[in-house]
């Protein structure tokens, strides 16, 4: 895999999740409509990225309190990981699943907050056209505009309603599956282990010491 196919899934995933963790909290036992709060929250995190450009380069603390703070609680991460983790996740302890969902969000930020502010520039359009909603779950299409003459990029939300409000649990960069291939990745590190038990383990150790090379696996699988 060449650092370019990197570069370029790695940075659109990690803007496209932001958006996803900026959704605004619903407070209403209507969830309210999905492709509204995704523009909204679009709109929200690009002017923030652009308030603080400087910022976010040169301080990384702030980037990691920023993301923790503000963005993370509005994905759906135990859903994602229980979607990643497949037949694994049933076999898996309360404890096991609690830590593989802590470490993997925690991977996923450190290894990638850092790029947001490179694209401070780009803009992000919701296709309402080609946008679903079917009672408690929907796909809410966008594109991240590049500019300088090159094509945008298609990003596709899956969402669900969790307490009262829309959360994603999977998005779609271009043809690639953030659910689809993580869940092929470390099911391979998982299977390919002495034992499926051990590979478990040993797969949630590395996600809590930041193995950066298990997600870039994902990312180029």
């Amino acid at each position: 895999m060449t650092i370019g196919i990197r570069f370029n899934r790695l940075w659109p995933m990690m803007l496209a999740l932001s958006c996803a963790l900026f959704f605004a909290p619903a407070v209403l036992a209507d969830p309210g409509d999905p492709v509204e709060q995704v523009r909204e929250s679009a709109d929200r995190v690009m002017q923030l990225l652009r308030d603080n450009k400087e910022r976010l380069s040169n301080d990384s603390n702030f980037v990691y309190e920023l993301v923790e703070e503000e963005i993370l609680p509005l994905v759906d991460f135990e859903g994602m990981s229980r979607l990643i983790l497949g037949r694994h996740w049933r076999t898996a302890s309360a404890e096991q699943r609690a830590r593989f969902v802590e470490a993997f969000r925690d991977t996923m930020v450190r290894a990638y907050a850092g790029q947001l502010a490179e694209h401070a520039d780009k803009r992000i359009i919701v296709n309402e056209r080609r946008s679903r909603t079917d009672g408690n779950r929907a796909t809410v299409a966008t594109e991240i505009v590049v500019g300088q003459g090159r094509s945008n990029i298609p990003v596709v939300y899956d969402m669900r309603v969790v307490d009262g409000q829309w959360k994603a649990f999977n998005l779609t960069v271009e043809s690639w599956s953030l659910v689809t291939n993580f869940r092929t990745s470390f099911g391979a590190e998982i299977e390919g282990a002495r034992d499926e038990a051990a590979g478990l383990e040993d797969l949630i150790q590395r996600l809590e010491r930041r193995d950066r090379d298990l997600v870039e696996g994902a990312v180029g699988s």
